[in-house]
């Protein structure tokens, strides 16, 4: 097996899947669809290659429009942590 299709996590082995990935971008909550990665069968960890991660940070610099919008909620967790 090659040592690249390890899990650096758990040890499991990687598949190619397509992900959905969320973070916050200037201040904006991002959600970019279809991204292709490596993920471990096992716990789940994402990898994704230096090319897609060039190819992120030019759809985000770019002006295409999104395809959809959706609602998140925000909870605050300080009611949580008081309980």
């Amino acid at each position: 097996m090659n040592e690249l299709n390890i899990c650096p996590i758990c040890g499991g082995t990687f598949e190619e899947k397509s992900i959905q990935l969320d973070f916050r971008y200037k201040g904006r909550l991002i959600v970019i669809e279809g991204v292709p990665a490596q993920v471990c069968k096992d716990c789940g960890e994402q990898l994704i290659s230096a090319r897609t991660s060039k190819d992120i940070e030019a759809l985000l610099d770019s002006d295409i429009k999104p395809i959809k919008q959706i609602n998140v909620p925000v909870l605050p967790f300080r009611h949580i942590a008081q309980a």
